[in-house]
């Protein structure tokens, strides 16, 4: 069986982390016995093979160097930084359509799934139309809970009514998109045996013998690592502790600029991106896992929260909010603790709470990590190519 995907973030090699979830996804559907061709933006640091899924990258802009629409923090961000972006959208949506267009035309796919519901999603329901091919649509959260003004909303009602299915990571997410059509929900998953096998050794002797707070994302607004930093600097006083930032985007100069007017000094380290396959290490480091996400100012939110998973399954213990659909995979006093957005005191509280209970700490450590694993990419990619099947019959 052979599937096309339509993306707008795919890893561009091996250790890239944007949007990493979905190349574990395609290796599960590769082992199921899906062939997976992925239709990508192209940037320069794309690494020429990606053996044994086929990428076909999309020019959308001259010379390479300007192409900076995607990646980074993601388009909407990289949108708000830079607004002359909005200059390459019309080339970023022609090149992807005529790419395509032709990679349906040369490949014969039995199936196409896009990633995210505009454009990608839209674009595919054309290409279902034009070549009598069924298509499947994919909401991963900003692209539900965000996008809601002008004609956005229209759009995203018109591309999931007319698609053969489509599927959300949670219900939350599902709910968020504005559709009476009900979706089939198939969360994304992790890869459990990766993180639960982190060897810290190498990054203990920078703890100092201090208990470790640990965050990893996207330095954007709806991550809510200001509310973090803030939380973090009610504990310094009486608790000696660290907090390790992984991560990079847009707002990390204020958070830096926020974290010395907190006078927080060495206890807290921006590590920026790290490499993928370094990321169990540095669970496995951490006491706990904190991740405070919020609704920023344009409705965005976790849909998921595939960090989360992560920590999990690395048996760290997590702290989230209730918002989006975290409280789908994390329940509270159970796989983790939840506080409200938008409280640094709860959340201050929360991580007081697990730092000086070890016995809690551990036993939603161990909880977690069993939750985690029904999350595990074989599960998932069983699903998804289940849902291939019936499609393409």
């Amino acid at each position: 069986m052979k599937a096309l995907w339509l993306t707008s973030s795919f890893p561009r090699h091996p250790s890239d982390s944007a949007s990493v979830f979905l190349r574990h996804l395609a290796l599960a559907l590769q082992r199921e016995g899906v062939e997976i061709h992925v239709l990508m933006p192209d940037h320069p640091d794309i690494a020429p093979d990606d053996a044994p899924i086929r990428r076909h990258p999309f020019r959308y802009a001259f010379p390479r160097p300007r192409q900076r629409l995607a990646y980074g923090s993601g388009i909407l961000p990289n949108l708000r930084r830079n607004p002359g972006l909005y200059r390459q959208i019309p080339g970023f949506l022609a090149a992807m359509t005529w790419k395509a267009r032709r990679l349906c035309r040369q490949l014969r796919p039995d199936l196409v799934h896009a990633h995210w519901i505009v454009p990608q999603g839209s674009i595919a329901v054309l290409l279902g139309s034009r070549f009598d091919v069924p298509t499947l649509v994919t909401a991963h959260g900003g692209d539900a809970f965000a996008l809601q003004k002008g004609p956005l909303p229209a759009l995203k009602r018109w591309t999931l009514n007319r698609a053969d299915a489509w599927t959300s990571n949670t219900a939350a997410t599902a709910a968020a998109a504005g559709v009476s059509r009900p979706a089939i929900i198939i969360p994304m998953g992790v890869d459990f045996d990766h993180f639960s096998g982190g060897d810290p050794t190498d990054l203990i002797p920078l703890k100092d013998g201090q208990p470790l707070i640990l965050f990893v994302g996207r330095l954007v607004e709806k991550k809510g690592v200001g509310d973090l930093l803030d939380a973090f600097a009610r504990l310094v006083p009486a608790l000696a502790c660290r907090l390790w930032i992984i991560g990079d985007g847009e707002q990390r100069p204020a958070l830096e600029a926020q974290a010395r007017r907190l006078g927080l000094g060495d206890k807290v380290r921006f590590w920026g991106r790290r490499p993928h396959h370094e990321l169990p290490a540095f669970y496995a480091a951490a006491d706990l896992f904190a991740a405070p996400s919020v609704t920023d100012r344009r409705g965005d939110t976790e849909g998921q929260g595939v960090v989360f998973l992560e920590a999990m399954a690395s048996a760290t213990a997590v702290i989230a909010t209730r918002t989006g659909g975290i409280e789908e995979v994390i329940e509270d006093g159970r796989h983790g603790l939840l506080v409200e957005p938008g409280d640094p005191d709860a959340l201050a509280a929360a991580m007081t709470r697990l730092l000086r209970d070890e016995n809690l700490r551990h036993r939603l450590a161990r909880q977690g990590q069993r939750q985690a694993r029904g999350y595990a990419w074989p599960v998932i990619g069983r699903r998804f190519a289940e849902l291939y099947r019936q499609l393409a019959e």
